[in-house]
């Protein structure tokens, strides 16, 4: 899910001469001049670790009023408006009492990746000890701001999250955020970039906070976004392809890192929220190159409508699923914990957006687990080859599979009775029976599919 830190031979180094470059800097009585890439970036400044808390403001989309009008043709599960808005709203207060939790300095907040039922340690890269993630973060973000008029601590909370979000910058973009932080509020040691797909939903929910509340408060949640988007399109974009890089760090990382992607990271709505924000067009660009070569590489390499989870030459004509191997494990190049996330990202593109393409590659989906699964929800599995076959070991039930198809089955072309047994058992799951990370693909889920997503 992040990038693999760079050796630390490299890091060593890349430090050695940045502590140069200053003390040079402060010889010669001249400031320091920030890399080319990130310098013309506005500086927003950390927050004091104690702030006054501001009055609470009123939401302007609150939780439950459904302002988000949904592509004609999505259906909703039986049960109905009511049941799916008290179900998701039961879900989150338990979300909130496991998994938010205050940590750090005064007047931050952080999402436990390990709290409840641990997240093992994977061959990502995530260190021991691990507190939490920037992928963590900016699901963790989003969910609060989403939850403003049910919860009325949302916008204390999402403050807290902000505050913790800037206490931990990349080491290579001072509004990007170090994607691992271990037992005592540290940045991983030597691994300090970011992770693209932290980066995306952070931008994403401080424009979710912009619109609930406004700017002109304690926190100016649009200015911070428009910072985070700068550095985001300068680093988080790889170039050539305009597809989203692995991380901050991906410019430095072996050449066959340089062209590569992941496909959870391919976010439309996002891209096309940003482009609206930031009026840079080459955010339209971004959404269209990640949905075209999702496309091209579903048609190319699967014959049953899979993706994988990365894909590599993104910058030739001839992009191809990631060998074994490539950065977290044996199983890269197919459909396993990073691609179980592109059925929730381009379904609800669609429902905001009605692009086509975002449609096709997510019906194509949808129709092989519900053949695969033969109906029954628990028979999704964790991971499937691209031609079709189950994963070695791949026999459980994480709801980080399930929960992104249940918004996919919203989509034309999806059987009712499928939505309805996906969301009942995504609804009547018992918390312990997942970790943090089914729990809140769980969260964000329900969130569309009880429709309070918004498209800022």
């Amino acid at each position: 899910m992040t990038p693999q830190p760079l050796p630390p031979a490299l890091r060593a180094v890349r430090r050695c001469a940045r502590v140069l470059a200053t003390c040079l800097a402060v010889a010669c009585q001249r400031p320091v001049a920030l890399p080319p890439r990130v310098r013309d970036a506005p500086v927003i400044a950390a927050p004091p670790a104690t702030p006054a808390q501001p009055p609470i403001s009123a939401p302007r989309w609150p939780f439950a009023a459904h302002r988000q009008v949904y592509t004609p043709g999505a259906h909703l599960p039986g049960v109905g408006p009511a049941a799916l808005d008290a179900a998701t709203a039961a879900f989150y207060d338990k979300w909130v009492a496991r998994y938010l939790v205050a940590a750090c300095e005064p007047g931050q907040l952080v999402v436990s990746a390990n709290a409840g039922k641990a997240v093992p340690i994977n061959p990502s890269g995530q260190a021991r000890g691990t507190l939490t993630t920037s992928e963590a973060h900016g699901y963790g973000m989003i969910i609060v701001a989403l939850l403003a008029g049910h919860d009325p601590r949302a916008q204390e909370r999402f403050d807290g999250l902000y505050r913790y979000y800037r206490a931990h910058p990349a080491d290579d973009a001072p509004h990007l955020m170090a994607w691992n932080q271990v037992a005592g509020c540290k940045d991983a040691p030597g691994d300090a970039g970011s992770a693209t797909d932290g980066d995306l939903d952070i931008a994403f929910a401080l424009l979710l906070a912009d619109a609930q509340w406004g700017s002109a408060g304690l926190i100016d949640y649009r200015g911070a976004a428009q910072a985070l988007l700068g550095e985001a399109l300068q680093l988080d974009v790889l170039d050539g392809s305009d597809v989203p890089s692995l991380g901050s760090d991906a410019r430095e990382m072996e050449p066959r890192y340089q062209h590569g992607t992941r496909t959870s990271d391919f976010m439309p709505d996002h891209f096309r929220a940003f482009a609206r924000a930031s009026r840079d067009p080459r955010w339209q660009r971004v959404a269209d190159a990640s949905l075209n070569l999702a496309a091209q590489v579903q048609r190319a390499f699967s014959p049953v409508g899979l993706v994988p989870d990365f894909i590599v030459q993104t910058q030739t004509a001839q992009p191809r699923p990631a060998p074994p191997h490539y950065l977290e494990g044996p199983h890269d190049g197919q459909y396993a914990w990073n691609a179980c996330r592109v059925p929730w990202r381009l379904a609800t593109d669609w429902l905001v957006s009605g692009d086509a393409r975002s449609l096709a590659i997510t019906q194509k989906l949808t129709a092989f687990f519900a053949r695969h699964a033969q109906g029954q929800p628990h028979a999704i599995g964790e991971g499937i080859a691209l031609d079709g076959r189950p994963l070695p070991n791949a026999d459980g039930e994480s709801l980080a599979f399930l929960a992104p198809l249940t918004v996919a089955a919203l989509l034309p072309g999806a059987d009712q009775a499928w939505l309805d047994a996906l969301w009942a058992e995504l609804a009547n799951r018992p918390m312990d029976a997942d970790d943090y990370y089914g729990n809140t693909l769980r969260m964000l889920a329900m969130l569309v599919v009880s429709g309070n997503w918004l498209a800022p």
